[in-house]
């Protein structure tokens, strides 16, 4: 299985000092992860878990507060591993849009409100190819929006003139357009109706299909895991608490949290009421001793208050970090 992105124990924290205070959030806590080539890989879990600053680590993306405390982050490159956290600045940037790339949450706030779509476009080009005349990145970017069934009309209005699922397709042409192997997609579909919602992940699907590369897409609704992931893994408090095939963690979901998430999604012509998960997230800044879960878990019992447990194969593909699972 040809791996392209993968960590090792990574840790990645928000220092916060305040009047000579300060306050540690583990947003990331010893992260385990070997992403494959040509999936969608979903990661899934409560707001406040560690999702998105995941991404950010996975980007090789830390500005303060956020710090690398631990681990290493590899990605395949020409048939080698690059610890990415110990390139040069230069080296990093050069990766960021050619190797991996990021579609970030809310395509208004990406695009200048005041330049048209396509001087966003040339201003990309401009900073990460060798230059070339404004035609030939034109020609380029009509030639990419193409490719993705979007209008080349988009290029000449500005932002505000699209409505938020043309935007955030626009948004996705930016990220995909040096045909990036891996695309880090942040609640892609958040904050848009559902008819905007398919097209966006139809949009994806596609690019993945024809680009080979891989996408990892963070989002908190799982019945959109079931419908474009193909691998998944189930993040809470800063952990990754199970990972496998989609189709098998929906079908026989061993962590406690994870059967949460999927219980909660309404099913056609199920009438019964939806339980939610009991509780809330535990805070980042002083998570519970032993399994994090255990204050919520209807199957807690006393190991699980002390001991944090480790990762257990099910299967060669799915594995979960649960005593449950012994």
């Amino acid at each position: 299985m040809d791996i392209v992105l993968k960590t090792e124990n990574l840790k990645t924290f928000y220092v916060l000092e305040s009047m000579g205070e300060k306050k540690v959030v583990q947003a990331v806590n010893g992260v385990d992860l070997n992403i494959p080539r040509n999936e969608i890989f979903g990661i899934a879990g409560e707001s406040g878990c560690g999702k998105s600053t995941l991404l950010k680590a996975l980007l090789a993306s830390l500005e303060p507060p956020l710090q690398l405390i631990d681990g290493k982050l590899l990605y395949l490159v020409d048939g080698e591993y690059l610890d990415v956290f110990s390139l040069s600045d230069d080296k990093i940037k050069e990766l960021r849009w050619s190797y991996i790339s990021y579609i970030p949450q809310g395509s208004m706030h990406v695009l200048n409100p005041v330049k048209k779509i396509k001087e966003t476009f040339f201003e990309f080009l401009e900073s990460h190819t060798k230059r070339k005349d404004r035609s030939e990145y034109l020609n380029l970017a009509n030639e990419h929006l193409k490719e993705l069934g979007l209008p080349s009309r988009v290029l000449d209005v500005y932002p505000h003139q699209l409505s938020g699922g043309m935007r955030q397709r626009t948004v996705i042409a930016l990220a995909t357009l040096l045909r990036p192997r891996v695309i880090l997609a942040d609640e892609p579909t958040t904050a848009l109706d559902v008819v905007a919602q398919r097209a966006v992940i139809q949009l994806l699907k596609r690019i993945q299909k024809e680009f080979q590369n891989t996408i990892i897409m963070v989002t908190h609704d799982m019945g959109i895991h079931a419908q474009v992931t193909t691998r998944m893994a189930i993040m809470y408090a800063g952990k990754i608490v199970e990972e496998g095939p989609t189709d098998e963690l929906f079908a026989k979901p061993i962590h406690p949290y994870t059967k949460h998430l999927i219980q909660s999604l309404p099913k056609i012509g199920d009438k019964e009421p939806r339980e939610g998960i009991p509780g809330s997230p535990p805070s980042l800044v002083s998570p519970p001793p032993g399994c994090a879960f255990h204050p919520r878990c209807p199957y807690a019992f006393e190991r699980c208050k002390v001991e944090s447990p480790e990762f257990v194969k099910i299967n060669q593909n799915h594995r979960v970090a649960c005593f449950l699972a012994d």
